[in-house]
C-alpha cells in the first residue's frame, strides 16, 4: 500500500477552504498512492465552539462527503478524512474513509474523549471497525484513542496490519507523537500512521510530527511542524515478520491480567 498522510493548516470553519485543500493534494497524488489520510475533524477544523462545531456538523453523506467520495473516484485514491458527524440528535467525531471507486468503506466514531470541550458536544462511539485495502486490514481510531494500549491491541485481535489514527496535537504534548506511536507499533507489530495538524488554531499550537511507523517500532517518515505531506510504501508481509519476532499478541496471558 502507498499510504500519504495530510498535515495541513486548517482554515477552521472553512469547509470549502479545507475541500480545495484536500482536493489540490488528492489529485496531485494521483497515480502516487492509494490511501490518503487527513487530521482530526479536517472538515472543520478542531478548535471552535461547540455551537459552531453543532451547526456545520453533517451526516455521513452529506455534501462534503459526496465531494469526497467524487474526489477519491476522479483520482483513484482512497481517502480517509475527520468530520464532525450528525446522526439525529447526536453529533460524533467521526473519520470516515471513501474507496477509490467512491463508495464508503468505513465509518467510525472516537471511542475515547478527552477534555470537558469534547464531551460537550461529542457523542461516544462504541465499536471498533476495520476496512481492507491493497491487501491490508486497516482500523481507523482518532486521536485519544491511540493513547490507551488497550484501544490498539483491539484493533491488532481484529486482524488490523495498518492503525490509521488521524489526530489535532498540540505541541506541548509532542511527546505522543515522537515516542508512543513507535511503542504501539512495536508492542503489536502493525503499521500506525498518525495524522496531525500543523500551525495554528485560535488559541492552540499543533505539533506537527505526523509520521508512519513500522511493525518493528521503526519511523519509516515523518513531518516537521510545518505543512507537509507524507507518504511511505507498506510491506504487509512485514508484519508476519514483526510479529515472529515479538511475539506480544501470541505469548499475552489476557485472562490473568486486571483484578481477580
Amino acid at each position: 500500500m502507498r499510504l500519504a498522510l495530510l498535515q495541513n493548516d486548517s482554515v477552521p470553519g472553512d469547509k470549502d477552504w479545507q475541500l480545495t485543500a484536500i482536493s489540490e493534494v488528492a489529485r496531485h497524488l494521483a497515480g502516487r498512492a492509494d490511501l490518503l489520510v487527513t487530521p482530526e475533524l479536517f472538515m472543520t477544523g478542531y478548535r471552535l465552539p461547540a455551537e459552531t462545531l453543532r451547526a456545520l456538523a453533517e451526516p455521513a453523506d452529506g455534501a462534503f462527503a459526496q465531494a469526497v467520495a467524487a474526489l477519491a473516484q476522479e483520482t483513484g485514491v482512497a481517502i480517509l478524512y475527520g468530520f464532525p458527524e450528525q446522526d439525529g440528535d447526536l453529533i460524533y467525531n467521526s473519520v470516515q474513509v471513501f474507496g477509490a471507486d467512491g463508495k464508503s468503506l468505513a465509518l467510525y466514531r472516537k471511542l475515547h474523549l478527552p477534555s470537558d470541550e469534547e464531551q460537550a458536544v461529542f457523542a461516544v462511539g462504541d465499536r471498533l471497525v476495520t476496512f481492507d485495502l491493497c491487501g491490508m486490514k486497516v482500523a481507523p481510531i482518532i486521536c485519544y484513542d491511540v493513547e490507551f494500549p488497550e484501544t490498539v491491541r483491539a484493533c491488532a485481535l481484529a486482524g488490523a496490519d495498518l492503525v490509521v489514527a488521524p489526530t489535532a496535537l498540540r505541541k506541548h504534548w509532542a511527546q505522543i507523537a515522537e515516542m508512543m506511536i513507535p511503542v504501539r507499533a512495536l508492542e503489536n507489530g502493525l503499521f500506525v500512521a498518525y495524522a496531525n495538524q500543523a500551525g495554528s488554531e485560535a488559541d492552540w499550537d499543533y505539533a506537527g510530527l505526523s509520521c508512519i511507523v513500522g511493525p518493528d517500532g521503526q519511523v519509516l517518515v515523518r513531518a516537521a511542524d510545518e505543512p507537509a505531506v507524507i507518504l511511505a510504501e507498506l510491506d504487509p508481509a512485514s508484519v508476519a515478520t514483526a510479529r515472529a519476532t515479538l511475539g506480544y499478541l501470541r505469548d499475552a496471558r489476557f485472562k490473568l491480567m486486571g483484578p481477580q
